[in-house]
Parts: structure tokens; C-alpha cells; sequence
């Protein structure tokens, strides 16, 4: 079979493709409103010619016949009738008026309608219709408040035949430019979009990339084959606002359809664009820098309004160094929230640089890097969401140079979720369960362990939330926190410790600390020799320090070992108390 004989095929393969994935889906039988007063104005049959419309012309008087779908709206119903299948534009305009626009079958039902997707408050469909006869209302949004008004209606066979771009071989590649108007032919996947499209061949097997620019619009690309119909599609994947998609292609047709995000009426009126279709030198590519983020890693739930840590592993895995004067930034983003990490000097993403911004996302060849850190987050609402994790490098101009970033899931939730945990207050157990709901609200329950459907006194109750979320939200973790993990191997010092204040309070805790070091510091004869001002001993200066660092570490040491005394009970079935839950908390607060 010839190139050109395929290409032809091509439309046809892809829309049997459609019509396969819904046979023997049926749709019910309409409920039609009657409107046996209102004359159905004829037009005729639509030319096979592009470009001769039907045309029809009128005046909604505010006593005209009712619009079936508006209630208090005048309309006026035409229909026309098409030989040949193919794509049609009906446009409905006034100046004085918000033209509305329904498009029905010939027994009335409704296939389709649209409100202003031509200039300005026009109306316009556009789409495919086969053979056969078809019913147009033209009616008004604002209804016959509005007054009187005069219309124009036009029914069109447009030309939007793909544009053959020829035969694809390595070299400067395929070009082609054009300007999307509101006059262009809408898309085939959502009609409002303008959009051309283009046919062309790859002689070979290949990597192929497809870009598309423009300056003023907002490019977006899709990519088909007769075989498996559309295989690609990409928004914003060539840098800034413009689409870009590159993957393998065995040889043979493709076809590629060339629009813009926004819809005819809501973009600028004139935008150019330029294609650029063309084999991509593989050998030359992995000789580039390509920067990725091998891995992120967030907690799995969330509690909205609290901050929480997104780690990430970030590598260069290309053959080539960056710009020395690029500009290399990884940041968070999700639903309502950015957050960027300071920009990384990109003299550290050589060629087989890995970083990862904590131990749990390391991997065997990473290391860490005071530039890269952890991305803070915080959530403002429960329910289901995400957080991608990117990294993208600018050049001097601002133009991108790379891109790359991972998804994870998060479930926020509006408090802490835990239990069932055994607490203890004013010397009676209960139970407390924190659960959220699909939409992450918490509910948070607390049973007498003694009496299950017994009356909880509020401030009890209170307690008993606080405790178990001590418990399970402190206590249980403790030891993996980063300030307290650096102290859970300290030896309790030799010096003398003072004991800990019945009140937990900060105030108390420096109090204690301060008079302890105080007097430590009085009885040194580093004191000594300042008051006689003399020049300080280095020294003795070093045994102070290492004095008093030996003292804290002991106090830490101490509270540690407390700690884990009191998790090896909870962990043998004891309930944790109020009491313990608030020194505890206190003690924690203060350690780190």
C-alpha cells in the first residue's frame, strides 16, 4: 500500500476506532417538548462545497414562539439537511442580544448546544454530522426581559483536512507555521479549541520530537497513528507554555493535531505558532545533563495546618554538566500550597550526581549536601490530595532548560488520627480512638474501660484526648526525633545531677538549669581570673565548656533513661497517665 493510501486511511481507522469501544451502548429514547404552533423554517440541503453556507436571518420580537429548552426566551427553529457527512459550523449572531444555540435531530432531540463559543456573545457549534436531517433553534439567553433583537444564522461545511507534511528522515526535520483564529477549524477532541492538523511519514524507526510553539497562545499537542489511534498527548512539556512530546515511533503515518488550551473565545483572537517535527540523534541526547528527582517520599497522612517534611532524592543521570550560570530550583506544590527550596548551585549536578535530602531516601550512591534539604509543607484543608516534587534549571534568559517531578498522595486530615490507646485519668481508665472519614474529618471517642456507655465529664474527656495523643503522637516516636536521637546514647554524666523541678513548666526547667550552671561556672577558676582581670586561660576556658557540656548531656541523659522506662511499661500494658503524659511532653519540649 502506497504512503498516500495510508495517510487516507488514516481518519477513517481512527474513527472505526471510536466506534468500537461503544458498540452496543444505546442511549434512551428522548422526551421531546411539542411545539405544534411554531413554524420549522426550511433552509435546504447543505452545499458538499466548503464555505456556502445556508443562511437565514431574523428579529426576536418578545412575541415569538417559545424556546423549548428557555423558559421566557423567544426562538425560532430552521432545518437543514446534509448529503454527505462531514464537519459543519452553525453560527448564530446578534448585536443587541446573547445568542444561545441548539442543535437536534430531526425528531427534536437535543444533540448538542453552546452559549458564546464564537466572538464575543455569539453562539457557534461546531462538529461532525452524518447524513440525514437536522433541527436548529435560535433563541437568546436573557429571555424577552431583554427586548427585541436582530439575528443572523449560518450553516457551514468547513475544510479541515490534515495538512501533509511529507516524509520524516533524520536532518533538520518537518516544519510548518499557522495563526489560530476564531475562524479556525475546532479541534476533533473539543471542538471550541481551534486547532490544524497535519499528516506525515517516518521513513525509519526512530525517536521522534514534535514541538510546539507559540508565543502568545498556549500550545497543546496530540499524536496518532491508524493502529492504535491517539498515542500522545502534552501540555507545557517544551518549556514555559509550550507542548513538546518525544517517544519512540516504528515507521509509518502519524498524524498530529495542533491546538491551543484555551477556547476560541477566551485566548488571544490571533495567535502564530510554529511545528517542528524531527528525529531526535539519541547518541547526542544522553551526552546532555538530565536532571531528575529520583525519589520523594511525604508521610502517607497529614494533619491540616501542621507542617511536615517532604523529602527527595535528586540526581543528574545525563552524560553532560549544566550551565555554570544556570538556575536550578526544587520546590513542593499541591492544592493551595508552594514551597521552594533556595536555589542549588548547579556546579554540584555533575554528570552522575545523586543527593538525597535525609536517610531515608538515600540510595547507594547518594550523598547529602547542606543545599539540599528537606521542603517543608503544610496542607490548610482535609480530604484527599497530593504533593509533586520538582526540580527545574532556567539559563540566564529565563528559558528551561530541564524539568522532572514525581507525584505522592496525601490524606490531610483535620486532627490526629490514633487508637484505640489505654489512658489513665484521676485514677480510671479509658479508652480513646481517633478516626477520620473519607473527607479527613476526625471524630474522636473516649470509653470508660470500666463502664463503655457511661457519661464522660468534658474536662476528663479533654485530658483523656491529650494524654493519648501524647502517647501515641510523643511517646511512641521519641526516640527518632533528630535532637532527641543525638542524645539517646549519652552516658549520664559523673557529675552531680539536681533534681528535676515538680513543676514541668519551662520557667522551672531554666530555673534549675540556670542555678546549676551558675554555680558551676562560680566554682571554676576561669571566674577567678577575670575578676582579677587577667587574661583568660584557654584551658581552663576549654574545661569550663566541656564542664558544662558534660552537665547537660548528663540531665539528658537521665531524662532519656527515664523515657525508656516508661515506654518499657506502656509497652507491658500499664496506661499511660495524665501526669506522666504532661511531664513527659514538658521534658521533650525542653530537651530539644
Amino acid at each position: 500500500m502506497s504512503h498516500k493510501a495510508r495517510l487516507a486511511g488514516l481518519a477513517a481507522g481512527l474513527a472505526a476506532l471510536a466506534a468500537a469501544a461503544f458498540v452496543g451502548l444505546s442511549a434512551p429514547e428522548p422526551v421531546l417538548a411539542e411545539h405544534p404552533e411554531c413554524e420549522v423554517h426550511a433552509l435546504g440541503e447543505l452545499s458538499a462545497e466548503a464555505d456556502t453556507p445556508l443562511t437565514a436571518s431574523g428579529r426576536w420580537t418578545t412575541e415569538d414562539c417559545d424556546s423549548r429548552f428557555r423558559s421566557g426566551s423567544d426562538a425560532y427553529t430552521y432545518s437543514f439537511a446534509v448529503a454527505a457527512g462531514g464537519r459543519v459550523r452553525i453560527d448564530l449572531a446578534s448585536a443587541e442580544a446573547d445568542s444561545f444555540l441548539y442543535l437536534m435531530a430531526a425528531d427534536g432531540s437535543r444533540i448538542d448546544d453552546n452559549d458564546d463559543g464564537a466572538a464575543g456573545l455569539d453562539a457557534r457549534i461546531e462538529r461532525t454530522l452524518e447524513p440525514g436531517s437536522y433541527l436548529v433553534e435560535a433563541t437568546t439567553v436573557g429571555g424577552r426581559g431583554r427586548g427585541p433583537a436582530d439575528f443572523s444564522l449560518s450553516i457551514a461545511r468547513l475544510s479541515c483536512a490534515p495538512a501533509d507534511l511529507g516524509v520524516l528522515v533524520p536532518g533538520p526535520g518537518l516544519t510548518a507555521s499557522g495563526t489560530w483564529t476564531i475562524d479556525t477549524c475546532g479541534s476533533t477532541i473539543v471542538s471550541d479549541h481551534p486547532a490544524y492538523n497535519y499528516t506525515f511519514v517516518l521513513a525509519e524507526p526512530g525517536r521522534v520530537r514534535i514541538d510546539l510553539v507559540s508565543e502568545h497562545g498556549d500550545p497543546v499537542l496530540s499524536l496518532a497513528s491508524p493502529a492504535r489511534g491517539v498515542i500522545g498527548a502534552n501540555d507545557d512539556g517544551g518549556g514555559g507554555r509550550n507542548a513538546r512530546i518525544e517517544q519512540y515511533l516504528l515507521a509509518g503515518p502519524y498524524a498530529i493535531e495542533a491546538t491551543t488550551y484555551l477556547q476560541r473565545d477566551l485566548q488571544p483572537l490571533v495567535a502564530d505558532f510554529e511545528l517542528v517535527v524531527q528525529i531526535v540523534d539519541e547518541a547526542a541526547a544522553q551526552q546532555r545533563f538530565l536532571l531528575k528527582i529520583e525519589e520523594s517520599l511525604s508521610p502517607d497522612e497529614v494533619v491540616a495546618g501542621e507542617p511536615f517534611a517532604v523529602d527527595y532524592r535528586l540526581g543528574n543521570l545525563g552524560g553532560g554538566d549544566l550551565p555554570a550560570d544556570a538556575e536550578v530550583i526544587v520546590y513542593a506544590v499541591a492544592p493551595r500550597v508552594f514551597e521552594a527550596i533556595r536555589g542549588i548551585p548547579p556546579v554540584l549536578l555533575h554528570p552522575g550526581a545523586s543527593y538525597h535530602s535525609s536517610p531515608a531516601v538515600a540510595s547507594a550512591d547518594s550523598v547529602s549536601t547542606a543545599e539540599i534539604g528537606p521542603l517543608m509543607v503544610v496542607m490548610p484543608r482535609p480530604g484527599p490530595s497530593w504533593v509533586f516534587v520538582a526540580v527545574v534549571a532556567f539559563d540566564e534568559e529565563d528559558e528551561e532548560l530541564a524539568f522532572h517531578g514525581l507525584w505522592r498522595n496525601v490524606r490531610v486530615v483535620s486532627g490526629p488520627t490514633f487508637g484505640p490507646a489505654t489512658v489513665t485519668v484521676d485514677g480510671a481508665d479509658y479508652l480513646v480512638v481517633a478516626v477520620a472519614d473519607d473527607e479527613g474529618m476526625v471524630t474522636t471517642w473516649v470509653v470508660p474501660a470500666a463502664a463503655p456507655g457511661a457519661r464522660v465529664d468534658p474536662g476528663v474527656r479533654a485530658r483523656a484526648i491529650y494524654t493519648a495523643g501524647v502517647r501515641t503522637g510523643l511517646l511512641d516516636g521519641a526516640f527518632e526525633r533528630p535532637a532527641v536521637a543525638a542524645l539517646a546514647g549519652a552516658a549520664p554524666s559523673r557529675m552531680p545531677v539536681v533534681a528535676l523541678p515538680g513543676d514541668p513548666s519551662s520557667g522551672s526547667f531554666l530555673e534549675a538549669f540556670g542555678t546549676a550552671y551558675a554555680a558551676l561556672v562560680g566554682s571554676s577558676a576561669l571566674a577567678e581570673s577575670v575578676a582579677a582581670g587577667e587574661a583568660i586561660n584557654p584551658t581552663a576556658a576549654e574545661e569550663l565548656v566541656l564542664a558544662v557540656a558534660g552537665r547537660a548531656t548528663g540531665r539528658f541523659a537521665a531524662l532519656v533513661s527515664s523515657w525508656s522506662e516508661l515506654l518499657e511499661s506502656l509497652e507491658q500494658g500499664a496506661a499511660l497517665g495524665f501526669g506522666e503524659a504532661l511531664s513527659f511532653h514538658s521534658e521533650l519540649a525542653n530537651a530539644e
